[in-house]
Order: C-alpha cells, then structure tokens, then sequence
C-alpha cells in the first residue's frame, strides 16, 4: 500500500504493485489537514527538500488496508470496504515512514489505534498552529544563569513547546533569535556571591532588559514571555524591570520527571495570606518574610540596626513546599497578597522607604515580589540571599524607585 510520487499524490499502491485512486477531493483533504508534512517525522511533502524541485514526495497510506486479503496491512480489520478509502481513514506520509508502518512485521506495533491517535494529533497540532494570529506572538525573554553551582540552559525547542501550549508563538523578528537573552553564567563569584557578582549581574541584566523596554515603547514589542532561571534576589530585581507597563507571561520551570517549562494542568489555585508576625509601635523597620517553597526561619535573619516590624506571607491551607504554585491562579494569589499588604504598609508605616525582604519562594514568585509594587510610589526592596553553605541571610541587593 505504498504510493509512488510517480503515480500522484491521489494514487495508493499495495504491497503487490495494485494501485488505487483515491478521489481527489478526499485526497485534498487529507493534504490540507496534515498541513503537507510527514504524520510521523514531519518531512514538508509539497516539494523535495534536497534538490528544491516543486514535486509532491508524499504519500496517502492506509490505516487499514484497502482489502481484507492476505498481505494488506491491517486488513483484516473490520472497517467495511466502502469506507476505506475515506479520509479518516487515510494518512498522509512520507515514502519512508510509509514502509515502516506497511511492513509485515511491524503490523502489531503500528496497529489501527496507534495510527488514528498519530494522525489526530498531527492534524489538531496543524490546526492549532495555522489558527495562531499576529495577536498571538511573544517577544521571549530567556534569563539563564548558574543556580547554586548548576549550569542551567533552555532551548529554543522547549520555548515554541511551551508557547505553543499556551496558544502563542515565539516572535525572533528582533535582530536575531538571542537577542533577549541574559546570560548572566559567564559572571564569575555565583557559588559565594559577594556584592562583586550582585553588582556585576544586576547590571548585565538591566542592560539586556533596558534594550527590550525601549522596543516596548517603540510598539515593536506588545508581549513577553518570560523564562528564567537565576537566583532569587536577581528574578527580584528583573521583576522591579519588568512591571505591569510590560504585558508579561511567566513561564516556571516545573520540577519532576518531564522536567518541563510552563504551568501544571489541572494543578488547583492556591490562596496566600499575610500577617503580622511582629509590629512594634514607631518600628522604623519592615521586614517581609514569604514563606512559600519553605519556611524562613527567624534565627537564620541579620539583626535589625533597629526596632522591625516584622511581617510574613504563607499559604492559607497548605504547608509551604517548592511545589506550591503550580498554576497561575496561585501565582497570582500570591502577588495579590503581596499587594494587599504593600497597601497596608502605606498606612502603617507611612514614609517607610525600604523593606527588608526574606524570601523562600519558588522562581516565578520570585519575578512577582519584583512586579508588584508600584515604581516611584512604593518603598525600594532590599533583597536578602540564602547561603547554601551556612544557611543564613546575607543582603545581596537593592531596588525599586
């Protein structure tokens, strides 16, 4: 039942030589909704790649062969003849995979349920992509950087997989596939941070962000996708860059076995709360603890040069855990509650101009601390960064304002 580029994209050729017409307006169908590429390998059909020339290399093959005699692949199947050669029942290959799937001994691992499910997901991947509009596509922000000693990459694969997932396209109109990506690994001093390595990669990183802002105001640029993995008090301080002026998607990367980028499907909205853990009266002070990837433990903080109000956001019914926003409902529970007390502090503390801020949250948490407040209206964030090694927290840096 392999076609033949000889006999047409319309023509069927069982393992015998027969041949079979497939009517044309079927055929179309098929060629239409398979978008002209391989349903396995994703070959481009309308043409041979190798030599440029305008010929059609792909071929209809059968799910269950045309006949029910001995040598039809998948024949005895009990399809009734007349729809066998229905588009449903056809899938466009090319001549390679085509002899992979017609070949006797491999009936059993390429059986009728393997091939529909191929071909249903081939053609809702094509539909999918060919019903994305200009509407859809989003300028990538890719942050990378060595976390605790770990290399960390991603891949411009793992990119259009995500955003296509979430209805969306990479846009690399702008000069070139990287040029938003801040590749803060080639900054020595990540394993012992001093303010040596926090100056240097806050700078790197506003440089790259300042580039991609100025082609937001020039209306190149209407949304962002952002994938990021650097520590905490750098996705912080992204964050204070990327503010709410900037339409913004946060894509986290998900722990586990795929080890993939995006948000969990299915993972429940999680609700965020704050309080005060201590608010001495004229604390002159505030320190803001999120305790959502863990705990921050209270010992392990500097003392205050003076008196501190001491506030802290966890989650409502759940224990803290690195697993905890899944989703973005959650995420945005979270900002909201940050939000909700930064509203707080303006009447509790009026004049306050910094907030020290102890952070155990996951990464995209990290980039919300840094959205929410409001710029020249909210006070600056000192941001504090965990020591692996003594498990205290040691000011890295500062901003806002």
């Amino acid at each position: 039942m392999t076609s033949s580029p000889k006999t047409g994209p319309n023509v069927a050729v069982d393992p015998d030589g027969a041949t079979r017409t497939i009517p044309e307006r079927v055929a179309r169908r098929v060629w239409v909704v398979a978008g002209g590429r391989c349903t396995f390998c994703n070959r481009y059909l309308l043409s041979e790649e190798h030599t440029g020339q305008p010929v059609a290399v792909g071929q209809l093959a059968h799910i269950v062969g045309w006949t029910t005699k001995d040598g039809s692949p998948r024949g005895s199947d009990p399809l009734p003849l007349d729809d066998r050669n229905l588009e449903d029942n056809l899938i466009l290959m090319c001549h390679d995979q085509h002899r992979v799937i017609d070949n006797r001994s491999l009936w059993d691992t390429y059986d009728t349920q393997t091939l529909r499910t191929f071909k249903h997901a081939h053609e809702r991947r094509i539909k999918q992509l060919t019903g994305l509009t200009e509407e859809d596509r989003s300028t990538v922000l890719r942050v990378v950087a060595h976390v605790h000693g770990t290399a960390t990459a991603l891949s411009t694969s793992n990119v259009a997989r995500t955003l296509l997932a979430d209805g969306r396209f990479p846009d690399y109109a702008l000069a070139g596939i990287d040029e938003f990506e801040v590749d803060l690994r080639r900054i020595p001093g990540e394993d012992t941070p001093g303010q040596g390595y926090w100056t240097s990669a806050l700078a790197h990183l506003r440089d790259s962000v300042d580039r991609l802002t100025a082609h937001v105001a020039r209306e190149k640029i209407h949304h962002v996708s952002l994938f990021s993995l650097a520590r905490v008090p750098l996705l912080v301080a992204l964050g204070t860059m990327l503010d709410d002026t900037v339409p913004t998607e946060i894509y986290p990367k998900r722990r586990g076995q795929d080890e993939g980028w995006g948000w969990t499907n299915g993972a429940p909205t999680v609700d965020f709360t704050h309080r005060a853990v201590d608010a001495p009266t004229g604390a002159a002070n505030v320190q803001v603890l999120f305790c959502v990837s863990g705990t921050v433990d209270p010992a392990r903080m500097p003392t205050a040069p003076a008196p501190a109000a001491r506030y802290e956001i966890r989650p409502v019914s759940a224990a803290p855990g690195p697993e905890l926003i899944a989703s973005r409902g959650s995420l945005d529970a979270f900002a909201s509650a940050w939000r909700t007390l930064l509203a707080e502090l303006e009447h509790t503390h009026p004049g306050l101009e910094s907030i020290d801020v102890f952070a155990a949250v996951p990464l995209s948490a990290a980039v919300a601390i840094g959205r929410v407040p409001m710029r020249a209206i909210h006070p600056r964030l000192r941001v504090f960064d965990r020591d692996t090694t003594s498990g205290t927290y040691q000011f890295a840096l500062e901003v806002g304002r």
